[in-house]
């Protein structure tokens, strides 16, 4: 992949590819049939390539051929004879189906953005045998899919600012008004005029969104303006374009309407005013749509002019574009390059991934994964990223590791038998991401996980590192730090005082923490938090909740989602954090890190998911007692510092269970056992998961590995 911004000479570094690599046979796919016009027009004569001295104008020209329909065996021969093939999308994929594809050994495609549709990516996996280039001015995309391929250079907007190629760029803003198309048409005529005056032959572009309003555009323009325009959209013919354009040209009118019109490949410098009634919702369309008329290589032309309301509500990569203080240059450049460096960088950090074994036929392109921001988080005493998936995750060989991030990524086909099905003549198939992360320097362990279940991280965890831990609430509480202008969303209470008949609160809303009140926080703990606000300067989204999980409402590249790890993670090590969200949230108290059980617990109950829908039980694979959970008799028997021992009593079965200082059960026989849904496994398993709460004399709560005293 090349990137070079529009109308930096992209067209000819690609004209230059094939004869620097000695290539034979060329394909070049582009986007529009204007642009494979002008194309084509261009490489069959080297005239950009002779008029800077790459080639002597005695050079001879290449065989080019402009394949203009579906391919068929009467075009077979020509093509053989070229050099140069130019074709649009659709045309190069009938081309790439057929036998002569074997002909060609390069294939370059324009606007490389559009590889990841469904078109183009056929025509290069068609064409797998040959090498090709890409080339963009835009390595991302609105539906963040990635393009498959290695930028190799990058020509910066700053530097094409600095030497020239892209020009000066003015704002000129439209206060808001009831009538602001008017008021652009007649500012766009006097920008015009004013233009014409200095003896600038600069044109006009009217853009905006919809053949409805570019229709009405073309009569507001004739009632208020003076301007000669002429409307094309994608209704317009190609012939009809062609003779506007020519229009255009010729200077016999002054500008033209468009709805998303001669934006990509489109090479006419003069277009130096651009009125714009509804502008572009995406980075990437705004700087191919301003590279139009930045360009510089044309007589007679001066600054580019951006018309447009000054619409406070208009933001791209929460930017402000259209407002009155914006400094266009600046911006844009900044934009742009931080956009291209943060995909340089994916793509290197990619790219440290290793995987044994490559399928090509089931391969899956790390760059196109794009995880939510979910994890579980554990404190470890080793990992060891070479070890193997346990056997519940179905993982096989779609393991990728980085062993440098300390990270592997893999790809899981779990089958499942229909819940309508008793017999295994068909399966269920669903495709499971996995993502292990070891921080190193705060020995926190992230797992990503699609099947979200306590024992799948559990086994995850056990299967990578050594002395796993749980992190209790108070230390992930800590993501919430170092942030301002909190706003909560999401708030969950645990309720102190089981025998008042609720177990646990949640509160969801705008912002939930002004429910709260001092006599909430007498009753109520923190149990889970979802909540936004600024972080150096930038808005956020964060969560936690009493698993020791968090999350985001963002979904990022897997290097970015690694990053977001590692800052969650600096966080909930950093013992220095106090959070202080100066809303009322701050009313409830955080349960602690239990170090010791305390002797004067006096008994225990079953967590509040338990009673949501309680599973049944069975005892020694007998699942037909028809008992639920909730019938269970818990007892505690024995209080040490570092374990409490209970019986579990049903039907005059008894067994022991024994709790660990970090919540992990376990129990001398398995005789009782939960089914829940369609999961089957003993009592104390089902108990790792779904914690016991124990209450002390002196109202202390206890779950899992932490401790809430009493008040």
């Amino acid at each position: 992949i090349i990137v070079m911004p529009t109308g930096s000479g992209k067209t000819a570094v690609f004209m230059m590819a094939p004869y620097l690599l000695q290539k034979k046979k060329v394909l070049i796919v582009t986007p529009s049939i204007m642009v494979r016009g002008q194309i084509f027009d261009d490489f069959s004569n080297l005239r950009t390539l002779k008029k800077i001295g790459v080639f002597a104008e005695t050079t001879p020209t290449p065989n080019s051929y402009e394949l203009k329909k579906t391919y068929s065996e009467q075009q077979k021969e020509s093509i053989l004879q070229a050099n140069l093939v130019v074709a649009t999308p659709q045309v190069a994929l009938s081309l790439s189906e057929s036998e002569i594809k074997t002909e060609f050994d390069y294939i370059i495609v324009d606007e490389a953005h559009h590889v990841p549709a469904e078109t183009w990516r056929k025509i290069l996996l068609n064409m797998s045998h040959a090498s090709s280039l890409l080339v963009t001015a835009t390595p991302f995309r609105l539906d963040k899919k990635k393009i498959k391929g290695r930028i190799i250079y990058t020509y910066p907007l700053s530097r094409a600012y600095q030497e020239g190629v892209f020009g000066e760029i003015t704002y000129i803003p439209i206060e808001e008004a009831p009538n602001k198309d008017v008021l652009i048409a007649r500012e766009t005529e006097r920008v015009f005029l004013n233009d014409r005056e200095q003896n600038y032959v600069h044109y006009i572009m009217v853009r905006t969104n919809t053949l409805r309003n570019a229709k009405q555009l073309e009569e507001i323009y004739k009632e208020n303006t003076s301007l000669k325009l002429k409307r094309i959209d994608s209704s317009t013919t190609y012939r009809s374009v062609q003779n506007t354009l020519e229009n255009l040209r010729e200077g016999i009118i002054d500008g033209i309407i468009c709805v998303d019109m001669l934006g990509e490949g489109f090479d006419f410098p003069n277009l130096k005013i651009a009125a714009i009634h509804e502008p572009h919702k995406s980075l990437a369309s705004t700087l191919q749509f301003v590279g139009r008329f930045a360009r510089t290589n044309a007589a007679n032309i001066g600054t580019a002019k951006f018309i447009a309301m000054n619409d406070e509500q208009l933001k791209i990569e929460n930017q402000r574009l259209f407002s009155s203080d914006a400094i266009w240059p600046e911006m844009i450049i900044d934009m742009s390059e931080k956009k291209i460096g943060d995909e340089l960088e994916n793509q290197d950090a990619i790219r440290q991934f290793v995987k044994k074994e490559v399928d090509m036929e089931t391969h899956i392109s790390l760059h196109n994964i794009r995880p939510n921001c979910h994890a579980k988080v554990f404190r470890v005493a080793e990992f060891f990223i070479d070890n193997e998936f346990p056997t519940v995750c179905h993982v096989e060989n779609e393991i990728y590791r980085d062993y440098g991030n300390n990270t592997i990524v893999a790809i899981a086909q779990n089958k499942e038998i229909p819940i309508w099905l008793t017999s295994s003549q068909v399966s269920d198939v669903a495709n499971l991401l996995y993502i292990v992360h070891y921080q190193k320097s705060t020995s926190l362990l992230f797992i990503y996980s699609q099947n979200k279940s306590e024992m799948f991280y559990s086994e995850i965890a056990n299967a990578f590192a050594s002395g796993v831990l749980k992190i209790p609430r108070n230390e992930m509480n800590r993501v919430l730090g170092e942030m301002i202008n909190y706003e909560f969303f999401n708030t969950g209470m645990q309720n102190r005082y089981a025998e008042s008949g609720e177990s646990y609160r949640i509160y969801a809303g705008s912002n939930t923490a002004e429910a709260i009140d001092e006599t909430t926080g007498r009753m109520l703990s923190a149990g889970h938090a979802f909540c936004k606000g600024i972080k150096e300067g930038a808005p956020v989204t964060i969560g936690y909740s009493s698993g020791s999980k968090v999350w985001s409402s963002a979904y990022l590249p897997i290097p970015e989602y690694i990053s977001w790890c590692d800052e969650c993670g600096s966080r909930i090590a950093n013992s220095n954090i106090v959070v202080k969200t100066n809303t009322n949230y701050d009313y409830l108290p955080i349960p602690q890190k239990l170090k010791a059980y305390p002797d004067n617990i006096v008994f225990c109950f079953l967590n509040e998911k338990t009673y949501y829908a309680p599973p049944t039980i069975y005892i020694d694979g007998n699942e037909n007692e028809g008992y639920l959970l909730t019938d269970i008799s818990l007892m505690v028997t024995k209080i040490e510092d570092n374990c409490v021992t209970l019986s579990a009593e049903i039907d005059n079965v008894t067994e022991k269970i024994f709790c660990d200082l970090n919540g992990n059960y376990s129990s001398d026989s398995t005789t009782i056992f939960v089914k829940d849904g369609r999961s089957r496994l003993p009592l104390f398993k089902y108990l790792d998961a779904h914690p016991l709460q124990f209450k002390t004399t002196d109202d202390a709560l206890i779950t899992g590995n932490e401790i809430l005293l009493g008040n």
